[in-house]
């Protein structure tokens, strides 16, 4: 009897459930058609399927961007390596103005091939405790202490006065010349070469789309053409005499270097210039030597820049960069170094390529425009980034001193009117650029305000490149020697050989790849830039060509020098990190 009560009651249970179950759909189906009369179930959907491809598109977009984040790491240009000290910038067009920038966005930097893309790195270094009024021992308006800069926010203005050093990365890349391949410009002909660049990720020797050869003359057949394949920049990879140093990339001096000992008041005449009557480390004083704390390298623009200084005070100065209480709070750990010529050409040779501001025949506006700047009477009043009215515009070397002439200066607009009163008062009237202005990026390596300046005029750079035997003769003189015990890596020794026995020892250099390889003075570079190539008397290069010498001054520009000191020579700081 319980059991049967149990299947009854079992029974009265699943009607029950039915009959609720009726009622239930009953309920559902009302809704459904009332949300379906009001369109709702299908907006429902709708939205439903909206979100399911916006998700599929935010996965697409995230792959994408780790696949650009692989490939980029794979095939460059390597992210740059901030050296402890350096605070990652990019340029405010509203403000005018450097702010920092946010160093893990990809849009910090971009080595494409258009003007909107030409933005390679920058870097800054900052006073550690601001700038300060003459008068009070206050900070000025916007001014910030080293560490507040640190960690400011990113889009923070860093204030002009506060920037002590600026710096831009090269990155790691192999080469390949195409067009103008060991052959100079005549008085016939301008040979504008051209470059390709494969940039490498990470320290690798290979590249994903072209094979790495070793330079040596067997590949050249006698100079006629270049290696087949790309060659690796010997900037990128170091002899240090324990082996080969990879290096990722290099920050190069944005300007040519100036002093720290640099007044308002005498901005023109102080000891960033030096003298050549006595004023500490000028002319061919080698006993006087930079000092950490006295007169350290500075990279500023608009300030005149430090010459009449010898070639081993330069290397000195430029060592002392990373001593212990440097000014510019970089780390003792870094290397920091006088530029040598294959870091001058890694520079030279990224212009002529599609990522810079190459010079092409056809075109007289294009390529690196020559800082022309000239104040008067022994080249006091060169300044750093400025950039004349022309690609190659130059300022007579004869003009009388600075005091006789008129400068007017309005919006990063100088503008000077010359008096040569040796000349029956005969005046010329020039105008020059700041870097910022839509005149000044022409004289970037980039065309825009992200390249590197001063490598057209200006003044000659001393690089720690030197000749020690030359047709079989040793040169043997004071600063030779001294360059022959600094750091390996550190320079560029050339020991025998005439030009083409020297292309084997230093290519990359920006000098017989992309010239003719004779000892004339003039007109056998490309883009109708000098070139000559150290010897006996004159053991060390310098490069870039000075204010004066329109033409024949520019990125592949070079000369051989004492090594003294002179008004007319200048240098530029190389660092990267260990």
């Amino acid at each position: 009897m319980k059991e049967k009560r149990y299947r009854k009651q079992e029974k009265g249970i699943t009607l029950i459930a039915l009959i609720i179950t009726i009622i239930v759909m009953l309920i559902l189906v009302a809704v459904t058609v009332q949300m379906t009369i009001n369109g709702g179930i299908f907006e429902k959907a709708g939205e439903a399927v909206g979100k399911t491809k916006n998700s599929m598109n935010e996965e697409e977009e995230i792959m994408d961007k780790w696949v650009e984040k692989i490939d980029r790491i794979e095939n460059g240009p390597n992210a740059p390596e901030l050296i402890e000290g350096m605070i990652p910038v990019e340029w405010n067009e509203t403000e005018k103005t450097w702010v920092k920038a946010d160093e893990t966005k990809d849009d910090w930097y971009e080595y494409g091939t258009t003007e909107s893309t030409k933005k390679w790195a920058n870097a800054v270094t900052v006073k550690a405790e601001g700038t300060k009024e003459a008068a009070e021992e206050n900070l000025i308006a916007g001014s910030k202490t080293r560490e507040q800069y640190q960690k400011a926010e990113t889009g923070t203005s860093i204030l002009q006065e506060d920037i002590l050093g600026m710096y831009v990365w090269i990155p790691r890349y192999a080469y390949k010349i195409t067009k103008g391949y060991h052959e100079g410009s005549t008085d016939e002909k301008t040979v504008c070469g051209e470059i390709d660049v494969k940039f490498i990720g990470g320290t690798k020797d290979t590249i994903s789309d072209g094979n790495i050869v070793a330079y040596n003359a067997e590949t050249t057949e006698n100079f006629t053409h270049f290696p087949d394949g790309y060659v690796i920049h010997p900037a990128f990879n170091v002899e240090t005499g324990s082996g080969i140093k990879r290096l990722s990339g290099i920050w190069i001096a944005k300007f040519e270097a100036s002093s720290s000992n640099t007044s308002k008041e005498n901005e023109n005449l102080g000891t960033n210039y030096g003298s050549s009557d006595g004023t500490k480390y000028s002319g061919t004083d080698t006993e006087s030597e930079p000092t950490v704390g006295v007169d350290e390298v500075t990279v500023r623009p608009n300030v005149t820049s430090w010459r009449n200084i010898n070639v081993k005070n330069c290397y000195i100065a430029c060592t002392n960069m990373v001593k212990e209480n440097n000014i510019q709070g970089l780390s003792t750990s870094a290397d920091s170094h006088l530029m040598k010529d294959t870091e001058w050409g890694a520079v030279a040779y990224l212009i002529q390529s599609e990522y810079g501001n190459q010079q092409k025949e056809d075109d007289s506006d294009s390529g690196v425009w020559n800082n022309s700047y000239y104040e008067g009477d022994g080249c006091y009043g060169n300044r750093t980034g400025m950039i004349g009215s022309s690609r190659d515009d130059g300022t007579n070397y004869e003009w009388t001193k600075q005091e006789n002439n008129e400068i007017r200066k309005q919006d990063g607009v100088v503008t000077i009117t010359y008096k040569d009163t040796k000349n029956g008062d005969k005046k010329e009237i020039k105008t020059f650029y700041e870097y910022w202005t839509s005149n000044g990026v022409k004289g970037s390596t980039t065309g825009t305000i992200y390249g590197i300046y001063d490598m057209a005029g200006g003044a000659w750079e001393y690089q720690a490149s030197c000749r020690i035997i030359y047709m079989g003769e040793k040169v043997n003189t004071e600063l030779v020697n001294f360059f022959n015990n600094v750091l390996i890596q550190h320079k560029t020794i050339i020991t025998e050989g005439t030009s083409p026995q020297y292309l084997v020892e230093g290519n990359g250099n920006a000098r017989i790849e992309t010239g003719s390889g004779e000892s004339s003075v003039t007109g056998n570079s490309w883009n109708d830039d000098n070139s000559l190539i150290p010897g006996l008397a004159y053991p060390f290069s310098i490069c870039g060509g000075r204010f004066d010498q329109r033409k024949e001054a520019g990125v592949f520009s070079s000369k051989r020098e004492t090594g003294d000191g002179g008004v007319n020579r200048g240098f530029r700081p190389v660092l990267w990190k260990q």
